[in-house]
């Protein structure tokens, strides 16, 4: 313990050096992702504006829940550089881990001491404050170029081929019922709701075509609850697949449908519907966690409390 206060210094004097005299500058920066898969794509959107303002690249980064797996494990890595040459001029914004592995790059690497995160969430409180989004935004510039590999992207086609249907997040898993045990929502806000009380609102809303429903845990059993309501309910998940890479197909899934309903305190609903609104045009993006009630967002998926993902209408600027 004597030594942490140090640790700590030292840690803020690196902050100052790399904000103020442009370490990061022509380097290959190193990463580390945090939190589940939306909010690892938030921090490497804030990685990605990082390095295109110190004309730096990226070292492909690491994803995975349960265990490690790269980013083009999941995406396709040529496309993220073709699409962000497009839209930014700057070519390979990430290199790949095998590349970075020769001696080369190696010399000429650092690993990142800015909090990803927190500058992701300045971003969006810039976006929340004005109720607006840019289209040239890092986020969105992100979300243009995350595709997935062929062999994902071929179960997305197959699940989507009709786009007539409507998609939910059913965010009960147990990892969410421990993280909301303490929280008491305000204004009619509730965080985690059981499944059957889903259900029961999802019988008073107007389901547009078949029901998809994505969660992490207990799959079969949450479509027997749905079958005993009498929903036609589908969902996609394959234990072979590292968890993210199951997220990450449920999400383009969940992007493409008709209609899509989930809660405004989940990154995965946020940034789905985000994509909806700004790329795909389809403002058809609903929650759950208010009123006992499913009701129509109109903030494109930037605000995380109920109430003003309802009230606060973002617009969207070129």
């Amino acid at each position: 313990m004597k030594n942490r206060p140090s640790k700590i210094i030292k840690a803020g004097i690196k902050k100052i050096l790399y904000k103020f005299f442009h370490l990061y500058r022509g380097k290959y920066i190193g990463i580390h992702l945090q939190g589940g898969l939306c909010n690892k794509l938030h921090c490497l959107a804030s990685a990605c504006e990082i390095a295109l303002k110190e004309h730096a690249k990226l070292i492909e980064p690491k994803f995975g829940w349960k265990e490690k797996i790269l980013f083009s494990e999941i995406y396709d890595l040529e496309h993220f550089n073709r699409s962000f040459f497009e839209t930014t001029g700057v070519k390979d914004l990430m290199i790949s881990r095998e590349d970075y592995e020769k001696s080369e790059f190696q010399n000429k690497s650092v690993e990142n001491v800015i909090s990803l995160w927190d500058h992701s969430e300045k971003n969006l409180k810039r976006s929340r404050d004005s109720n607006s989004v840019k289209k040239d935004s890092i986020i969105i510039k992100l979300l243009y170029a995350l595709q997935l590999q062929p062999k994902f992207e071929i179960i997305v086609e197959e699940y989507s081929h009709n786009p007539d249907y409507t998609a939910a997040q059913m965010r009960t898993e147990s990892d969410w019922r421990r993280y909301t045990r303490e929280f008491n929502g305000k204004d009619k806000e509730r965080i985690y709701i059981p499944t059957e009380e889903i259900i029961d609102m999802l019988d008073d809303f107007v389901i547009s075509g078949n029901l998809f429903f994505t969660t992490g845990e207990e799959q079969e059993h949450m479509r027997d609850l749905f079958k005993a309501k009498g929903f036609k309910a589908d969902y996609y998940y394959d234990p072979a697949n590292e968890y993210e890479i199951n997220a990450a197909i449920n999400f383009e899934i969940c992007c493409r449908a008709k209609k899509f309903i989930g809660l405004s305190r989940s990154s995965f609903s946020n940034l789905i519907s985000l994509k909806r609104a700004v790329i795909l045009n389809n403002d058809q993006s609903f929650i759950y966690n208010y009123d006992n009630k499913i009701l129509r967002r109109i903030d494109k998926g930037l605000q995380y409390k109920a109430a003003l993902s309802i009230s606060e209408k973002t617009v969207v600027l070129n």
